[in-house]
């Protein structure tokens, strides 16, 4: 039975599978972002120089921090109904979504370990969750949602 005075529980961190999925669906949104960024820079010429390795990093942290930010929820995110918070339970901040880019790069370096490392974590935290202070929560199914109004 659930009292007034009781705070709502903790929402679960997503699993490890739901977690890949969202990072799958992510990685062909980024995957078709670089190649529409990549179209006017081949007819400037660029090539593979700098400038434009610069331009394809910049564009993955845009592409990332603007839906974190923004709904804390990316395409792949809301497809397996998971959000992003800060470790206060409010949106992320620019810094984070940095230090999570950086961490998600070294887990995926080292083969995943960053995100197997949820499975002996007591918290159920990756280690871009640690190192950004932030966390991956799940959301309210959509079926629910809808069944909820039309009642």
């Amino acid at each position: 039975m659930h009292s007034d005075n009781q705070t709502p529980p903790e929402p679960a961190p997503p699993g490890l599978g739901r977690r890949f999925g969202a990072i799958l669906y992510d990685t062909l949104q980024v995957i078709a972002v670089l190649m529409l960024v990549t179209l006017p820079l081949a007819f400037l010429e660029l090539g593979q120089t700098a400038v434009h390795q610069s331009i394809l990093v910049l564009t993955i942290f845009a592409f990332f921090a603007k839906f974190w930010r923004h709904g804390g929820q990316t395409l792949g995110m809301k497809c397996w109904d998971i959000r992003i918070v800060s470790s206060n339970g409010q949106a992320i901040t620019f810094t984070q979504c940095l230090l999570r880019i950086i961490a998600a790069t070294a887990s995926l370096l080292t083969l995943g370990l960053g995100y197997f490392w949820m499975l002996i974590d007591k918290e159920k935290l990756t280690w871009p969750d640690r190192f950004s202070e932030t966390q991956l929560i799940m959301t309210p199914k959509r079926d629910k949602i809808f069944n909820k109004k039309k009642a």
